[in-house]
């Protein structure tokens, strides 16, 4: 999916990312935690929560194709990621303090919704169609993901082997990634190895690296990543950004779990006749076994 004419403030940074300073990195994590408060802060005032100097916020913006700093602030307040109200909220959000204002409960549930809708709307559908097709086609997948992200290639997991088989964890309990990896083969003009990687911010540098030594290799590779932080390698061309912001510290992955759901659908028509015994195959078992 191609970015707009004029990308968002948020794009601007990510595209620009592996370019920026020390610096202008460390300035840049504290815009991409909460775009919309720029809209709030003198240039002085940035600097200050950032801890960094003026100087360094009017060379950020210039990097990122503005003419100043009034122009990026404008361009938060547009709040073009989500063209949402939320988007002005600052971290956390606030209490209901008028009759009429959502309960925190309700603006919860209202912020999954918001989150749904903003990754919809960035997310291709011919491109996840190719994603899906890629799935079907592995010789076998591979899922990983570190902290958040591992229950959500495990989710991955539980979905894509309801209707075929040869998906596996990178890496098992008490394995490395090198002993996995290692084993891990392209296509060469057959079936090959998938990689399906969740990359959610935070991301432990050697879930960095293997996303690096994946496109060295030649291993096809899905990405699932959030909507707002920088990545710091190339993105696969199958790659998928969720929103997560939510409105407490934690981050939502209602959206990372909807387009996993996706991609899982999108699978089961693909897999035919073979899908469909092998759901027959795992249901018979489950009554045998009296699993469930």
């Amino acid at each position: 999916m191609t970015e707009a004419a004029d990308p968002s403030l948020t794009a601007r940074i990510r595209d620009r990312y592996g370019d920026l300073s020390p610096m202008e990195r460390q300035l840049a994590d504290v815009i991409l935690a909460c775009p919309g408060e720029l809209s709030g802060y003198s240039a002085t005032e940035l600097a200050g929560r950032a801890g960094v100097s003026k100087m360094t916020v009017s060379r950020l913006v210039r990097r990122l194709g503005y003419a100043g700093f009034e122009e990026a602030r404008l361009a938060a307040r547009r709040g073009g990621d989500w063209g949402s109200p939320l988007f002005l909220l600052p971290p956390g959000g606030t209490a209901a303090v008028a009759t009429g204002d959502p309960t925190p409960l309700e603006a919860h549930f209202q912020r999954s919704a918001e989150a749904l809708a903003a990754t919809a709307r960035q997310t291709d559908p011919a491109l996840l169609a190719q994603a899906a097709r890629a799935l079907a086609d592995a010789r076998r997948i591979w899922v990983c993901g570190a902290r958040n992200s591992a229950f959500l290639a495990g989710y991955a997991r539980w979905q894509f082997i309801q209707v075929r088989g040869e998906v596996h964890q990178l890496a098992a309990v008490g394995e490395t990634m090198a002993e996995t990896m290692a084993d891990l083969r392209p296509g060469d003009g057959g079936p090959g190895d998938l990689l399906f990687l969740v990359g959610i911010r935070r991301r432990p540098p050697a879930i960095v690296r293997l996303l690096r030594i994946a496109g060295e290799r030649g291993i096809p590779t899905i990405l699932i990543a959030d909507s707002h932080s920088a990545l710091e390698a190339p993105p696969p061309p199958l790659t998928f950004r969720c929103e997560t912001r939510s409105l407490a510290a934690l981050d939502s992955h209602v959206a990372a779990l909807a387009v996993i759901h996706a991609l899982a659908a999108e699978l089961i028509p693909l897999t035919g006749e073979p899908g469909r015994a092998r759901i027959r195959a795992i249901e018979d078992l489950h009554e045998r076994l009296e699993e469930l």
